[in-house]
C-alpha cells in the first residue's frame, strides 16, 4: 500500500497526468460526439445553439480554434515556468513539487491541449460533396469546439488571475502551512498516557544500544525516506525467543546513502537475517529522490525556514515575509501541543516476545531547532531586532501551548539564545536591553515549575551580560520582579 500511494502521490503532483487525462477524455468525447452527429436528423442544425454553417465554414472554425489554441498554449506554459523560477527563487525550490501538484496550474494548460485535440480530431471527419458524394457536417461535434474554445477563453482569464495569487507570500505560507498539518492531524492526541518523557528515553532499557555487532539490512539505494512501516520491519526481522533490540536509524525525511545501514538486530544471528527477511525489511521502506510530506511534517518547517532565511538575507532584506514565515511556524509549534510526536522507542511484542524497537523519529528538541536556530543567528547577523522579537513572542505562545517539561526547555533555550546574544552582538545598547528583558518576560511563567532552577539560573547568567549597558539596570529588576513573584 506505501508504494502504491507512492505512485499516486508522484502522478498527482506531476505536471502531465491531468493534462493527459483530459486530452484521452477528449478523444472519447469526439468518437460520442461523432455518434451522435451520425444518427441524428440534419433538421437538429436549425436549433440556435447548433452550428448551421456550410463545411467550409465548419472548416474555418475548427481551423481557427485549433490555430489559435496553440499560441494560448505557449503562453500559458511560458506563464507557467515563470511562476516556477519566481517562487524557487523568491522563496524556495522545494515549493516546486507542491506548485507542479496545483490543479489550477494543470487542469487550464491541459483544457487547452484537450480542446486542440478535440478540434483536430472533428476537422479529420468534415466531407463535403465531391462528383457526387455526400456532404458530412458534424454539427453536435462542431458545437461542442465552439463551446470548449469559449471555455477556453473564461480559462484564460481565470489562469492569470490563479498565477499571480498562487506567488503572493500569503499564499505559498497558506499552501506550507496546510500541507504540514496534514501528517500532524494524524498524530495521536496528548493524553495521560504520554506525559511522560517523549520516546520514553529516560528508561534504563532505552539507554544505549547493545553491546556487539548487529544483524544488518543495508539501504540498497540512495534516496530520501518518504515512508516507514515499522510494523512491516519488526515481523520481518524478529525471531521468536531471539529478537530483542530492533534499531531503524533513519525515520521519515532523512537522507539515507546507499549502503548504509537501514535496520540493525541484536543479537545478531549466525546465518545472517536470511535473503527473504531482508528482502520484506527493505520493501516496508519507500524511498524517493526528494522529500514529501506523507509522514515528515518537519519538512514544511524546513521549507518555512528556508524562506525565512532568504527574506533575513542581505540581498532580499525582506524581514516582513520572514516573519510571515514565522507567523506559521508558530501556528505549528501550538497545534503540536495537543499531539504526541512518534515515540523513539518502542515496545513491541511478536509472536509472544517482546522486543525495543528504536527509531529515528525527531523529538520535540528537533523541531524547535529546526523552526528556530539558524533564523535566529541569520536575525542577528543582519540586525533584525523586530524579527526577533516575533521569535520570543512566539516562544511565549509555544510554551503556553506545551505543558510537557522537555518541550518547554526545548523552547526556553531558544528565548534564552535571544537574550544571551543580544548584549554581544547588536550594536545598539537599547535594542540589547530591550531583547534579554523581553527575554526574562518569556521565562518568568517557568520559575514556577519543574525547570525553575534552571531558569533563573539563565535569567541571573542574563543579568550579568546586561550589567554597563544602559539600561541594564531594567533588566535586574525585571529578574527580581519575577524571582518574588514565583516565591509567592
Amino acid at each position: 500500500m506505501g508504494k502504491i500511494l507512492s505512485v499516486w502521490g508522484r502522478l498527482n503532483s506531476s505536471f502531465w497526468f491531468v493534462p493527459a487525462l483530459m486530452t484521452v477524455a477528449a478523444v472519447a468525447l469526439f468518437f460520442g460526439a461523432q455518434h451522435l452527429d451520425q444518427v441524428t436528423p440534419t433538421s437538429l442544425a436549425d436549433l440556435p445553439i447548433v452550428f448551421s454553417g456550410s463545411a467550409s465554414a465548419a472548416r474555418s472554425v475548427l481551423t481557427a480554434i485549433s490555430g489559435s489554441l496553440i499560441t494560448v498554449i505557449a503562453t500559458a506554459f511560458s506563464l507557467t515556468i515563470v511562476t516556477f523560477v519566481l517562487a524557487s527563487g523568491q522563496y524556495t525550490p522545494r515549493l516546486l513539487k507542491s506548485l507542479t501538484a496545483d490543479r489550477g496550474l494543470q487542469v487550464v494548460p491541459g483544457s487547452y491541449i484537450a480542446t486542440f485535440v478535440y478540434s483536430l480530431l472533428v476537422l479529420r471527419i468534415i466531407r463535403e460533396s465531391e462528383s457526387g458524394g455526400r456532404t458530412f457536417i458534424p454539427v453536435i461535434s462542431v458545437s461542442l469546439a465552439v463551446l470548449l474554445a469559449l471555455a477556453c477563453v473564461g480559462l484564460l482569464i481565470y489562469f492569470i488571475q490563479h498565477v499571480t495569487n498562487l506567488i503572493q507570500p500569503s499564499t505559498i505560507f497558506q499552501r506550507i502551512h496546510d500541507e504540514t498539518m496534514e501528517p500532524i492531524a494524524k498524530l495521536d492526541d496528548l493524553d495521560a498516557s504520554s506525559l511522560g518523557p517523549e520516546g520514553a528515553e529516560d528508561r534504563p532499557a532505552a539507554r544505549g544500544l547493545p553491546a556487539g555487532a548487529p544483524s544488518v539490512v543495508r539501504s540498497r539505494k540512495a534516496g530520501y525516506v518518504q515512508r516507514l512501516n515499522v510494523d512491516a520491519i519488526v515481523n520481518a526481522v524478529a525471531v521468536g525467543g531471539e529478537t530483542r533490540v530492533v534499531e531503524i536509524p533513519f525515520g521519515p525525511g532523512y537522507f539515507v546513502a546507499s549502503g548504509l545501514p537501514g535496520v540493525r538486530v541484536w543479537p545478531a544471528r549466525k546465518a545472517g537475517l536470511g535473503r527473504d527477511a531482508e528482502d520484506e525489511a527493505w520493501g516496508a521502506f519507500t524511498f524517493g529522490k526528494e522529500r514529501t510530506f506523507n509522514q515528515d511534517f518537519t519538512f514544511g518547517l524546513r521549507q518555512l525556514t528556508d524562506i525565512a532565511l532568504a527574506g533575513l538575507s542581505p540581498s532580499f532584506n525582506d524581514p516582513t515575509t520572514a516573519m510571515q514565515a514565522m507567523d506559521r511556524t508558530e501556528d505549528i509549534l501550538i497545534t503540536l501541543g495537543k499531539k504526541a510526536l512518534p515515540r523513539r522507542v518502542q515496545e513491541r511484542e511478536v509472536g509472544g516476545d517482546r522486543m525495543l524497537v528504536k527509531i529515528g523519529y525527531p523529538g520535540f528538541e528537533d523541531v524547535v531547532e529546526l523552526a528556530f536556530d539558524q533564523a535566529i543567528r541569520a536575525a542577528f547577523a543582519t540586525g533584525q531586532v523586530i524579527f526577533l522579537r516575533r521569535v520570543l513572542e512566539i516562544v511565549e505562545r509555544a510554551l503556553e501551548a506545551n505543558d510537557l517539561p522537555e518541550r518547554r526547555q526545548a523552547l526556553w533555550a531558544r528565548a534564552f539564545d535571544v537574550g544571551y546574544l543580544a548584549p554581544q552582538q547588536l550594536p545598539h545598547e537599547r535594542d540589547a536591553v530591550s531583547l534579554v528583558q523581553r527575554t526574562v518576560e518569556v521565562g518568568a511563567p517557568l520559575l514556577g515549575t519543574e525547570s525553575s532552577a534552571a531558569v533563573g539560573s539563565d535569567m541571573e547568567e542574563l543579568v550579568g551580560l546586561s550589567e554597563g549597558l544602559r539600561g541594564g539596570e531594567r533588566v535586574r529588576e525585571a529578574v527580581e520582579g519575577a524571582l518574588r513573584d514565583a516565591t509567592r
